[in-house]
């Protein structure tokens, strides 16, 4: 009984380590040095409906996959799960566009404004502006 509850336990913290572990170029998407990036998607594994996607961030040659910490390709079961998953690594979609050539739709996003109390701008209800 103490073995399976051994295993059930490791299994579940070796399942959270996974699910927060996404790299490009063996770098946490988290820490990207860069303001935008444009994702694609790639076909997934052989007869699967997952996908593998791609990142550029302007950093020249290959364009990498996102991977885990084995460097190894990681698949999503859409494009919205890429999104969320960007999104709580600090990014947010700002365009969609579609490849005319390929069909192929290429995500734009830009890195997420920080909030700073005291830096916003006031907007004032009763004249309608700031």
């Amino acid at each position: 009984m103490k073995t399976k509850i051994l295993l059930l336990v490791l299994f579940v913290i070796g399942s959270y380590s996974f699910a927060n572990a996404q790299y490009v170029n063996e770098t946490p998407i988290g820490e990207l040095d860069a303001e935008y990036i444009r994702i694609w998607s790639d076909s997934g594994p052989l007869l699967s409906s997952k996908i593998t996607v791609r990142v550029d961030w302007g950093q020249g040659g290959r364009t990498p996959q996102i991977t885990d910490d084995r460097r190894r390709a990681i698949s999503f079961n859409g494009m919205i799960a890429v999104l969320n998953m960007l999104s709580k690594e600090g990014f947010e979609l700002i365009e969609i566009v579609r490849d005319s050539k390929d069909e192929t739709e290429i995500f734009y996003l830009k890195r997420k404004e920080e909030f700073i109390p005291g830096n916003a701008v006031e907007y004032d209800s009763r004249t309608h502006s700031r």
